[in-house]
């Protein structure tokens, strides 16, 4: 349980940062208005001359005391320098979660990936189970990640973090299949956080396929999972194949959710112009690491910070981010 004063303001800082041609990682950070880390959340990796969550983990001061890192699928554009975050933000009470990448079926992965299995491997290699680190597979949906209490004092009163993954059996499909599609393992996750009179919620949705997707649609209802979020990162870059994200955002109340995110992903020319267009009918305000309309693309940041006490929320982008408008 996490205590906190009445007084103390709380915040949400999420990060998505993405690059010139492909990769990208989200971070999300719990934190007093003073900047005291409550929980801290990373999802994925990359690094393109520099790892910027590397950096702004060195500046929250994070160096082994990150909570939980989800590492969604082993693509390069979602992995590069994994390791090393884990090794330099990680301690034993960390969690850390993977798609179903321990099945030993290597071929089908870079070497870069495949070097960040075995890496994760040597963390509990000849270690007893007591000194093991937490390190979770995740292929089942739904799951609970973690959940956080608070004391009850303040706004805040618990937080929930919730695994999307595909269903057993698209495992087993795939393993009928010689080559696995790694979209098809890719997790997600959402975070609920409960407050005294209100609620917020937040997905990271990674390269989550149609498949799941479609699954995620059918079970919400009965999963209890929200179709109404302060924030999602959008699945695969904006891509028309997990479009269908759009249909599980559209609510039966008419109600859209606040803000969204893509990266980009060149090779596959994503984001799709028209995906994004079709995004902002359900989500109020859209936008990418790079300037779509102006054809500028590098490194960016897309910065909110959410105050849990009155509900307003502070937008910085950095770099070549910019919100999505009608192109």
């Amino acid at each position: 349980m996490i205590t906190l004063d009445k007084a103390e303001e709380v915040h949400i800082s999420i990060y998505h940062i993405g690059y010139a041609s492909e990769g990208e990682s989200s971070l999300f950070i719990l934190h007093t208005s003073t900047g005291n880390v409550l929980y801290s959340l990373v999802i994925d990796s990359y690094e393109e001359n520099n790892n910027e969550t590397d950096r702004i983990l060195s500046e929250w001061n994070l160096e082994g005391r990150v909570n939980l890192i989800i590492w969604t699928h082993p693509h390069d554009d979602h992995s590069i320098g994994m390791d090393k975050l884990i090794k330099k933000y990680s301690n034993k009470s960390t969690k850390i979660c993977t798609a179903n990448v321990f099945n030993n079926d290597y071929q089908q992965y870079s070497k870069k990936c495949h070097d960040i299995i075995l890496y994760l491997h040597s963390l509990n290699k000849n270690k007893q189970a007591i000194n093991r680190r937490k390190i979770d597979s995740l292929c089942h949906f739904p799951g609970r990640i973690d959940k956080v209490e608070f004391n009850g004092k303040n706004v805040i009163q618990e937080m929930e973090i919730l695994c999307v993954a595909p269903f057993s059996y698209l495992g087993g499909m795939q393993g009928l299949n010689k080559t696995t599609n790694i979209n098809q393992m890719g997790i997600a996750c959402i975070v609920k956080v409960l407050l005294n009179n209100n609620h917020v919620n937040f997905m990271f949705a990674g390269d989550m396929d149609h498949a799941t997707i479609e699954l995620l649609n059918s079970e919400a209802d009965a999963e209890d999972i929200p179709r109404i979020y302060n924030y999602i990162k959008i699945p695969h870059h904006g891509s028309a194949d997990s479009a269908n994200m759009i249909e599980f955002l559209n609510s039966p109340e008419g109600k859209r959710s606040e803000y969204a995110s893509t990266s980009i992903f060149a090779k596959k020319k994503l984001p799709v112009i028209n995906v994004l267009q079709n995004y902002k009918k359900v989500i109020e305000e859209v936008a990418c690491t790079s300037d779509l309309e102006n054809n500028k693309y590098g490194t960016g940041i897309i910065h909110l910070e959410y105050n849990l006490n009155d509900l307003t929320v502070k937008k910085e982008y950095e770099g070549t981010a910019t919100a999505i408008g009608s192109c």
